[in-house]
């Protein structure tokens, strides 16, 4: 197991920390050896094998932790947010690199995180729970193109929820009339109930010079190959995301969105 914690032991060093596992394992020094080295390798503590945890950064301390779980070659490894004290360069790298050790080693890995790009980077099926409770099993495409319900939708990728209502024969995001063509089938069972919720990812939005549901852009900002957009309709909020080279409205103009995909929900959804 890989603590959130650390869990490291301050009065020994990190070869010491990462050898303790092997050596009550009884194992033959040179096979300790060579095991050692190979952790502190992959994670990149080779160079401070003879520091003490304390003289390391957060960061440094849970890679202690890390090579000393790796150090024995498990066949199953329960990781508590591993990463969520390093900063976001190295974690992005060390994600990539436990992925690459659980392939060359074989062992299964069950990765507990907040962090749904971890997720979605780390694993072969992801688990969402709320609550202690399962909300949906399948593979990182699976969740995040197929959600079991609104509460996996918000959780896994950015996302946009609009309050629509259907009256008059026609569609409304609050008093903003929405045509026909951007509000796509909505389900019989929710145009009965009068209300729902539509729920789009902000990749899965375009701008359009007419028609579509009208806003107007309340914020641009620039995130380098991103720009990221929040488009008021009526009393409620889109989040839009587009390429930095595409045409997009300056904060304050009056624009059109329509929608690539769309998911509908329940007004009032149990998994929320």
């Amino acid at each position: 197991m890989v603590f959130q914690a650390f869990a490291v032991w301050p009065h020994l060093s990190v070869h010491e920390n990462v050898t303790f596992p092997l050596r009550v394992r009884k194992l033959p020094a040179a096979e300790i050896e060579r095991r050692v080295r190979a952790a502190l390798t992959h994670t990149h503590l080779l160079d401070v094998a003879t520091s003490r945890p304390d003289e390391l950064s957060g960061g440094g301390k849970q890679r202690v932790a890390l090579a000393r779980a790796l150090v024995i070659e498990p066949a199953v490894m329960l990781l508590d947010e591993p990463l969520s004290s390093l900063d976001p360069h190295f974690r992005e790298e060390m994600r990539f690199e436990i992925k690459d050790i659980q392939r060359r080693l074989g062992f299964s890995m069950l990765y507990v995180t907040h962090d749904q790009s971890e997720a979605m980077a780390l694993s072969d099926r992801i688990l969402v729970m709320k609550n202690g409770v399962l909300q949906q099993v399948g593979s990182p495409m699976e969740v995040y193109y197929h959600p079991a319900n609104r509460f996996v939708f918000g959780f896994i990728g950015l996302s946009s929820f609009l309050r629509v209502g259907f009256s008059g024969g026609g569609i409304w995001v609050g008093d903003v009339p929405m045509p026909l063509a951007v509000a796509g089938d909505a389900p019989a069972e929710l145009v009965g109930a009068g209300e729902a919720v539509l729920a789009v990812r902000p990749t899965d939005v375009d701008f359009v010079s007419e028609d579509g549901l009208r806003g107007v852009a309340r914020r641009r900002a620039f995130l380098g190959e991103i720009a990221d957009y929040q488009i008021a309709i009526g009393a409620q909020v889109l989040r839009v995301q587009k390429l930095r080279h595409e045409t997009g409205p300056q904060v304050g103009e009056n624009c059109g969105v329509t929608f690539a995909e769309s998911n509908w929900y329940p007004m009032s959804d149990a998994s929320e």
